[in-house]
């Protein structure tokens, strides 16, 4: 009864809408869970870096699981990305990348918008290295959830986990639930998109005869002189 006295007077296709208001009032399924989220933004930060041969991001989450800190893997403030060599190898180990590149874990903690990431946890798309260990567990972060683990057999990786471990931060691995996130930016063009809620359709006049432009003065101008009339008998003239 109350449905059908709301949309009395509105289109066809309106009142189908909300008749049907049960079969899009549940929340969409498909959506990022948490740590799809976080080390999604990971893997959309590591495009911003500049590194030839591995793109590297970390983002910080605190308890709250708000952002607290973003970072990627590049050269320091104001040393040029074109000045600084980005080999891996090289006869003169100042010719290699690794003298002069920050890590994404260090840029993180460095870019945090609080006060500081104790308890924080940090999530990373590659397991962090021995130097980059010493600087979470110094920062106060307690948990590593990593993608990858590929230089696990490598001495600073090995160094990296005895020193976590000895700290007492906990470290995961991440395991996806699905393999790719896409992002496309046309997707909130399209049709049904909206954060506000839809205008219901203009009502539509109610059918008959209408009266032409020439009548409507008419009465107008007979209704004028009505009110002028009466006024005049009321003032005594």
């Amino acid at each position: 009864m109350y449905i059908s006295r709301f949309v009395t007077g509105y289109h066809d296709s309106y009142v189908f809408r909300i008749l049907n208001d049960s079969a899009v009032s549940m929340k969409r399924s498909g959506y990022l869970e948490w740590q799809e989220y976080f080390m999604a933004i990971c893997f959309l930060s590591a495009m911003r870096s500049k590194d030839p041969a591995t793109q590297v991001g970390a983002c910080i989450v605190n308890d709250d699981r708000k952002i607290v800190g973003i970072g990627y893997n590049g050269m320091p403030l104001g040393c040029s990305d074109d000045r600084l060599p980005w080999s891996k190898t090289a006869s003169d180990t100042l010719d290699t990348k690794y003298m002069y590149v920050c890590h994404a874990e260090m840029n993180a903690i460095m870019n945090k918008n609080s006060a500081d990431v104790k308890g924080c946890t940090i999530y990373v798309a590659l397991f962090p290295c021995n130097e980059c260990a010493k600087l979470i567990i110094q920062s106060g972060i307690r948990k590593v959830v990593y993608a990858s683990d590929k230089h696990a057999s490598k001495k600073s990786t090995i160094a990296s986990k005895r020193l976590l471990e000895m700290a007492g931060v906990e470290c995961c691995q991440y395991e996806p639930k699905r393999r790719q996130v896409v992002i496309d930016f046309d997707v909130i063009d399209r049709s049904g998109l909206s954060q506000l809620p839809d205008s219901p359709p203009r009502q539509s006049p109610v059918p008959g005869p209408q009266p032409e432009p020439a009548d409507c003065a008419d009465s107008v101008r007979r209704n004028l002189s009505a009110l002028m009339v009466e006024q005049a008998g009321d003032q005594g003239l």
